[in-house]
């Protein structure tokens, strides 16, 4: 094999490798959050269960709240291939609306446990609780104007029907507030369906 061929295919080889250690890391901790809880999990239990070293780990992520973050996008990222795969451009904004609902429900059902840990970080780290709302607020926003601008929705503030919108599904799924205990309940998804689907239907 010719010396610069193997030049040529080594930084790809690295690359790839970076990105296993990465996504092991992320795997790890997303495991270690869920189970044992954030404050739980150490640096060193990320590092071991991912079979690298601690060392190495800091070579990838900072801190352990920004590792937090980055378990949050990944799972927010695959809430949204999720939603994306379940429609397509004749889908009608009110379902639309409706799977936007389930799949946040889903998201915040499934990873309550590393949410509640990031709504305490962002006490000290308001990237995290921003990024979070950013993303969450953005996306009804979208579909919330194109659904008025469609004719489907009625013509109603944005912004705060939006805040509304999102903030119920969050307080409602996290069990916060007066939603205590009925976050535990399995017609709670379908409940917050139906209230999305009055408040914006024509």
């Amino acid at each position: 094999m010719r010396y610069d061929s193997v030049v040529a295919t080594a930084p790809g080889r690295l690359e790839r490798r970076k990105a296993r250690t990465r996504a092991s890391i992320i795997t790890a901790a997303s495991k270690l959050f869920h189970e044992r809880g954030y404050e739980e999990t150490s640096i060193q239990h990320i590092a071991e269960l991912a079979d690298t070293g601690v060392g190495t780990l800091y070579g990838y992520f900072s801190s352990k709240d920004e590792i937090l973050r980055e378990v949050l996008q990944t799972e927010r990222d695959e809430a949204l291939d999720r939603y994306f795969a379940s429609i397509d451009r004749t889908t009608p904004y009110m379902e639309r609306a409706c799977m936007a609902v389930l799949a946040l429900a889903a998201y915040l059902r499934n990873n309550r446990t590393i949410l509640t840990a990031a709504f305490q970080v962002s006490a000290r780290n308001r990237q995290i609780d921003e990024s979070q709302a950013e993303w969450l607020h953005a996306g009804f926003r979208d579909m919330v104007q194109a659904g008025v601008a469609a004719g489907e929705f009625r013509d109603l503030p944005l912004d705060a029907t939006v805040r509304m919108l999102v903030g119920t599904i969050m307080l409602a799924m996290l069990g916060i507030g007066n939603w205590a205990g009925e976050d535990e309940k399995p017609e709670l998804p379908e409940t917050l369906v139906t209230l999305t689907r009055a408040i914006l239907a024509r």
